[in-house]
């Protein structure tokens, strides 16, 4: 399992608006998406694991996609479809780890930024790399 992040460099990052491109995999399946507001799909990555994480399915749009990411519960694990494809992970602990390395990640080479500014969905990604590490480190 792995979440991985290009940040668009061919111009200054915006940290208000940071495009780029997002690849969600397991051994066998791969979900892309070019050229997106990688801020928006974390807050929905977020939003998606923790409803699964109650033990709910879960719908959630993304503003500026066409189409929902749909995460469910699965087994001990979970679904996440997008489009036309659909990512099964066996334990929510994979995905929840996968997750925290990419917004941390994304969240340094944001950081790195000079002239720095957050967004309130930065605070939102923040808030889950802390708030996880604690859970992490506390285990």
């Amino acid at each position: 399992m792995q979440i991985a992040i290009t940040l668009d460099e061919s111009q200054k990052i915006d940290p208000i608006d940071p495009i780029g491109d997002i690849t969600i995999t397991n051994d066998t399946t791969t979900i892309t998406e070019k050229s997106t507001y990688l801020d928006s799909w974390f807050d929905a990555l977020i939003t998606g694991l923790k409803a699964v994480k109650q033990g709910k399915n879960i719908a959630v749009e993304i503003v500026e996609e066409p189409a929902p990411i749909v995460f469910e519960p699965w087994e001990k694990g979970m679904r996440i479809s997008y489009r036309d494809k659909y990512i099964s992970i066996s334990q929510i602990s994979e995905f929840t780890t996968a997750l925290k390395i990419a917004a941390n990640d994304f969240l340094n080479k944001l950081d790195s930024q000079p002239e720095f500014d957050s967004n309130d969905l930065l605070q939102v990604i923040r808030d889950f790399v802390n708030d996880e590490y604690v859970t992490l480190v506390a285990l």
